[in-house]
């Protein structure tokens, strides 16, 4: 008999059977057999292949994958369930159900959202059911990546958590790169610096070291990021700046209603605290008027390329150096 443990289908299915199947082996029940459910009749034959008794007993860990496709395991082989301390824990992995798992009333959508628990409902009460992580707003992923971090023994600098927090929206990848960074980091603090040079592509990479160098007045920074992104067309670069500064244009008109300007543009200041300090830091540097100038030029060099008077290259860089010398 088995102790089973029935991994549901999710983002995070692929780490959390890794982890699942860690504990089983220092448990001492390592991985002997992984099998695919569909090369199996039934439960019957699946039981009879995996369950087979011997002279002595073997702990041992065995994963069946795609185990939607068994459908509900029939009430007569309810016995095969166990405790936790079973010599053999059978992972079921679970994928997306279709209609005819478990159910030939054609109801696949209520088999979709009722998920292994249904299809598992005649053992349910022995099983370990691992259910998709609990997704974390985006105003709370800053604090989220600090605790995660904490609990994995990692320093996490407060900013490269922000950073990280506004520009990957998977939250099963911000736990892949923590976990990269980490490794990376050692026993030193997981900086911006660090997360700037390793969870973004090079082109990622150019792009914020473009726009975080307008705003933090780094001049040489923007020229070495400018000399990669000219490969490519001026209107997405123009985009990432236009957006980056009318977060300060906002702050700048609206300083004693801020918090609800920037909603109205649907840059909450609290989902995107890096933006905002960084678009404060703009406004430190350039002042109001400037930036203004700067997003009316933004503006008419938009249309411009749309049209037949485009100006490229050179026109963007103009107006972003008569704004970083203050001319």
């Amino acid at each position: 008999m088995a102790y089973i443990v029935a991994v549901e289908h999710s983002e995070a299915q692929r780490r959390q059977l890794s982890e699942e199947l860690k504990a089983l082996t220092k448990s001492g029940r390592p991985l002997s057999a992984r099998y695919e459910a569909q090369n199996f009749a039934d439960w019957n034959e699946l039981i009879s292949t995996i369950l087979q008794p011997g002279l002595f007993a073997q702990r041992e860990t065995v994963i069946v994958e795609g185990a939607e496709t068994l459908g509900a395991l029939p009430e007569n082989l309810a016995g095969v369930a166990e405790g936790e301390d079973a010599d053999c824990a059978l992972i079921l992995v679970y994928g997306v159900l279709r209609a005819s798992a478990g159910s030939d009333d054609g109801e696949g959508e209520a088999a979709k959202s009722a998920g292994a628990s249904k299809l598992l409902a005649a053992v349910k009460d022995s099983v370990k059911f691992i259910k998709p992580e609990a997704q974390v707003p985006p105003w709370k992923r800053k604090d989220w990546l600090l605790s995660l971090a904490k609990s994995q023994g990692f320093r996490l600098n407060p900013e490269a958590a922000q950073l990280l927090a506004e520009n990957i929206e998977s939250q099963e990848e911000l736990h892949g790169e923590l976990s990269k960074l980490g490794l990376y980091a050692g026993k030193r603090e997981i900086t911006i610096s660090d997360v700037e040079a390793l969870s973004f592509d090079e082109g990622g990479r150019a792009l914020m070291m473009f726009t975080d160098g307008v705003c933090d007045n780094k001049p040489h920074d923007v020229a070495r990021a400018l000399k990669h992104l000219r490969k490519d067309s001026v209107l997405p670069l123009l985009s990432a700046i236009t957006n980056r500064l009318r977060i300060a244009m906002i702050s700048a008109c609206f300083p004693k209603h801020e918090t609800e300007a920037l909603r109205a543009i649907d840059s909450d200041p609290v989902k995107k605290k890096y933006a905002l300090n960084k678009a404060r830091n703009a406004i430190k540097h350039y002042g109001a008027e400037r930036i203004k100038l700067f997003m009316m030029k933004a503006a008419r060099l938009s249309l411009l390329e749309k049209s037949a008077g485009a100006e490229g290259w050179e026109g963007l860089e103009l107006i972003i150096w008569e704004l970083m010398a203050k001319v």
